[in-house]
């Protein structure tokens, strides 16, 4: 008689983490968008931060996840002074190939900014890229009653091939040095790489 041997699920599994709500609504459209294959977590929409960042990836990484990826901003960390926390905490997985943490200055709302135009102007927080951000989606709010909608996310995404040229050229600048504190940048394109490769 013979034996059937069951193969083992072999399927890989990916999680991305978003430091808010703005993060977490965006990774939800671009999954559904894009057909991407990660898990958001938290999966309640709760807000992160580098406190609780750590033991969610630690976690997610000993559930056996193959990969996790955070988004975060930059504005907060200045703000509460936790430049040093931040740093300890990029050093911590900066070897580990299974974690990739990705942070735009000031926020989130910057890499929106980059799918309509280009600008290195420095905004010291992020209400000032919002209302920047606001000449092209006027009705762009960080709540739940606008974020969850899809309309704004589809009308952005289509420049999304221009924003990551141009967030490669703030980073191309910020790395020639000559630039302020609250110099603007984001290392999404490098998530955006990472999910294209998860697909495969």
């Amino acid at each position: 008689m013979r034996y059937i041997r069951k193969r083992r699920n072999l399927r890989k599994r990916f999680a991305v983490l978003g430091d808010g709500i703005t993060e977490q609504w965006y990774l939800k459209h671009l999954k559904d968008f894009k057909e991407y294959r990660y898990k958001i977590s938290p999966s309640l929409f709760a807000n992160v931060g580098i406190e609780k960042a750590a033991p969610i990836i630690d976690g997610l990484l000993a559930e056996g996840y193959d990969h996790v990826t955070y988004l975060t901003d930059y504005d907060s960390i200045i703000s509460q002074g936790k430049q040093e926390q931040f740093e300890k905490f990029i050093h911590k997985y900066s070897k580990r190939k299974k974690v990739l943490i990705c942070e735009t200055m000031p926020a989130i709302e910057l890499w929106f900014l980059l799918h309509f135009t280009f600008t290195s102007r420095e905004f010291p927080d992020c209400n000032q890229v919002e209302r920047e951000l606001k000449r092209y989606l006027p009705e762009y709010e960080k709540r739940k009653s606008f974020l969850e909608k899809k309309a704004w996310f589809e009308e952005m995404v289509q420049g999304q091939s221009v924003a990551i040229e141009r967030a490669e050229q703030l980073l191309k600048q910020m790395s020639d040095g000559n630039t302020g504190v609250h110099f603007p940048y984001s290392r999404i394109p490098e998530a955006l790489l990472e999910f294209e490769r998860q697909k495969k």
